[in-house]
């Protein structure tokens, strides 16, 4: 936020409002059509419109659309393709020297200390408050790493997009769609890995349902396999986008203020700055969130597979 902050002032800078005055050639050169053919003077506006556009351009003014998509879509990075594919390796990176650092941390005894013992709460938290209640015991238990990396790596990606420079990995479909695939992975496992590959298909149809429902429910029972993942994809992803968006939009007011007046773009900085400053903090609770429902749909759908008695 600090960098696009930066070159939203000088945007909004009297020095970059102010058009450079025409020289007296220019000014000649206008002038001479306009005496020698006076019924020319009124399409003379269509030139002059695309003169200031061009103005515009040289001057370094991008469309405010320009600006956003800029600031929410993949970039490339210090040389490297993609931003995103740099922070989403270095959040898997965090996630996993965590994990390893709290095996590390546990002495004799078995009790963990500094960073194992906020690893255990989250795992604990996991495993008691999301896997065990919507999957079961045993089968909750088997699942509680699989979920365990999905809150973690999607809450680490999201607070490492807050960070100066950085982006959010998780802002990107191609990141969502392949966290969603692993989701529906481990819901097909769920039911193949207790009943088998004819049997987890069959339970796909409810008990005691007419014959002739068949040609219809079976359909829609194997469509809904797919929109499981494709919501799970959807929704991260688009909240992800839309708080760096609303960010970008706030901090692009100061530009777009300055080049009416520059005294509005003074004024419209603090506004733009505080509102920022607070969905950047709601960010940070909406990365919680967002953790926790991705993680929680994603036992909720293991458990319907591994338990379609219920």
């Amino acid at each position: 936020m600090s960098a696009l902050l930066l070159v939203l002032l000088l945007q909004a800078s009297p020095g970059n409002a102010v058009e450079a005055p025409a020289t007296p050639h220019a000014a000649a050169a206008e002038a001479a059509p306009a005496v020698a053919e006076p019924p020319a003077a009124e399409p003379s506006h269509a030139p002059a419109a695309e003169g200031h556009a061009a103005t515009e351009a040289e001057g370094g003014h991008e469309d405010p659309a320009t600006v956003i998509m800029h600031h929410a879509t993949d970039q490339p990075f210090f040389g490297l393709p993609s931003k995103h594919m740099v922070f989403f390796f270095l959040a898997a990176f965090l996630v996993i020297a965590g994990a390893q650092l709290a095996v590390r941390s546990y002495g004799a005894g078995g009790v963990p200390h500094g960073v194992g013992a906020a690893v255990e709460a989250l795992v604990l938290f996991v495993r008691n408050g999301i896997a065990e209640p919507n999957i079961g015991h045993a089968d909750g238990r088997k699942f509680t790493p699989l979920l365990c990396s999905f809150f973690s790596f999607i809450l680490v990606a999201a607070l490492l997009g807050l960070m100066p420079f950085a982006a959010t990995s998780t802002g990107n479909l191609a990141v969502t769609m392949a966290l969603a695939l692993v989701s529906f992975a481990g819901q097909q496992y769920a039911g193949i890995s207790k009943y088998g590959v004819v049997g987890h298909f069959r339970n796909l149809v409810p008990p005691g349902l007419p014959v002739w429902m068949l040609p219809v429910m079976v359909p829609v029972e194997i469509l809904s396999m797919f929109t499981k993942p494709f919501a799970l994809m959807i929704r991260l992803f688009a909240n992800m986008l839309a708080g760096h968006m609303v960010i970008t939009t706030l901090l692009l007011l100061i530009a777009l203020m300055g080049q009416i007046n520059w005294l509005g773009g003074v004024a419209m900085a603090p506004v733009s700055i505080l509102l920022a400053l607070f969905i950047m903090l709601l960010e940070i609770l909406v990365a919680f969130i967002q953790a926790y429902i991705f993680t929680l749909l994603s036992a909720v759908f293991i458990g319907a597979y591994a338990h379609p008695a219920h």
